[in-house]
């Protein structure tokens, strides 16, 4: 009995190529990135977040010991465990054409204080292992009432 031998051809090899690829892919996430891994150690991080003039509204509806998510993978990202907030400052104009820096009284700078489980890597820290915080990053968060846009101010593990 005779064999016969099937021919390679260019879409055989294209197969062969991505499914290599997919297998180093997935070996990468899983098994070479430090903060997916499920034996990474997690420490209690506390990271503050500034959310720039909002109203009263907005500043009545956040309290100590409600949850954040992240708006875009909807995990949680922490407890609320403190808040700060100041009088937004706006830019006016006077009547002789200078601009000066005044307080606004419907608005407020806004600062939450807040903590979660993640852990620190030599290019960032990680909520959950999968939400980035590096300072001077914006993320959209929010809580069962409000939804806004923050910017990271500081991050820091605590020991």
């Amino acid at each position: 009995m005779k064999l016969k031998l099937k021919k390679i051809n260019i879409f055989d090899i294209a197969t062969i190529i991505l499914l290599l690829a997919l297998c180093f892919a997935a070996y990468f996430k899983f098994n070479i990135n430090e903060h997916t891994k499920t034996d990474a150690k997690m420490d209690l991080i506390e990271y503050k977040i500034k959310f720039p003039a909002l109203r009263k509204y907005s500043l009545e509806t956040f309290a100590s010991g409600d949850t954040v998510y992240d708006s875009q993978t909807k995990l949680a990202i922490g407890t609320i465990k403190a808040i700060d907030y100041e009088p937004a400052k706006v830019i006016c104009e006077t009547s002789t054409g200078d601009a000066v820096v005044a307080e606004n009284p419907e608005k407020f700078d806004i600062t939450l204080t807040v903590e979660t489980n993640g852990m620190e890597t030599d290019k960032a820290y990680f909520a959950d292992r999968s939400v980035e915080l590096k300072v001077g990053n914006q993320k959209q968060v929010e809580t069962l009432y409000i939804k806004s846009t923050g910017t990271v101010m500081s991050v820091r593990t605590i020991k």
